[in-house]
């Protein structure tokens, strides 16, 4: 900056946040692959035009994802802070029952996630009511995300409805072979593809008691947005691998209730117990027996005769 005689438009915290994430700039080694290829590569790419394909990058959210191509409805806003005004619910609060009211799917952009608590709740959901769990979180934060997935006291069964992400900031090139990046500030959780949470609060211990915080809780058409802002965070991001975690091994399966019959009434009871009640069952089945060979005969014997006819 000195060198070209530009005015001083970063601050300290700036350019000291450049200098720790500067990097070497190795081209092509943003498409590398993870078993050492690159896209191209293989040699069954063809070089023809396919639009359906080419024009839009499709995620793999290999767990389902809603399909919301109609219209989403009227747009309505809620507004809730930390500390809490007017008597309203505790945001941390209003974060927990968005997810225990998800029936298909919970998708979480954070910049910093330790809180345990609603972790274990994204977890159960996916877990006992196999809702679709994607998160995605900065690459700064990632270590501390997985110290708070060993507290949570994960077995593997939690795995097969959670998919976990990392991603960063943008990035700038240098003409001296290096680059920087930024940050993931995003801060949102989509559920359900109709309803989406958003606002400052991280998911932390002391974002939900120390810091002030707000946050929007929006329904309707306007949550398309963050839809497709997803969507195309989940594309570029890389993925996150849980198994290097202590799991244990998934409980039981609850068994299956057998139903109870119902408590047979004192005075059914009391006439199965006497012995008279019992005389007046066995002479009622033997006359329905009898009726039953007579009725036999009879159509058996006119059988007969229209036969002789």
């Amino acid at each position: 900056m000195k060198e070209h005689e530009l005015r001083p438009f970063l601050s300290e915290p700036e350019l000291e946040r450049l200098r720790r994430s500067i990097e070497e700039y190795k081209p092509g080694s943003e498409h590398q692959k993870p078993d050492g290829t690159t896209e191209g590569e293989d040699g069954a790419v063809s070089l023809q035009y396919w639009p359906d394909r080419s024009d839009i990058s499709i995620p793999n959210l290999d767990l389902g994802w809603p399909d919301c191509n109609s219209y989403r409805g009227v747009t309505r806003v809620n507004v809730y802070t930390q500390p809490p005004v007017d008597g309203q619910t505790h945001i941390k609060e209003v974060v927990r029952k968005a997810i225990a009211q998800a029936q298909k799917m919970i998708a979480v952009v954070m910049d910093v996630f330790t809180d345990v608590d609603i972790f274990k709740d994204l977890i159960e959901a996916g877990f006992k009511k196999k809702v679709a769990i994607y998160i995605i979180i900065d690459y700064a934060a990632l270590q501390h995300f997985l110290l708070m997935c060993e507290r949570a006291n994960m077995h593997k069964g939690h795995l097969n409805h959670l998919r976990v992400r990392c991603i960063g900031g943008s990035e700038f090139y240098t003409h001296s072979a290096q680059k920087v990046h930024g940050s993931l500030s995003q801060k949102f959780m989509f559920v359900d593809g109709d309803r989406a949470v958003s606002g400052s609060y991280s998911f932390t211990w002391t974002a939900s008691r120390l810091d002030r915080n707000i946050i929007t809780v929006l329904t309707g058409q306007a949550v398309e947005t963050f839809d497709k802002q997803f969507r195309e965070l989940y594309l570029n991001s890389r993925g996150v691998n849980l198994t290097k975690i202590p799991l244990a091994d998934p409980p039981e399966p609850d068994p299956v209730p057998i139903a109870v019959p119902s408590p047979v009434p004192v005075t059914v009871a009391r006439k199965l117990m006497n012995p008279k009640y019992a005389l007046v069952n066995v002479d009622a089945a033997s006359k329905a027996s009898s009726d039953k060979a007579k009725g036999e005969n009879v159509s058996s014997s006119t059988y007969g005769c229209n036969k002789n006819v």
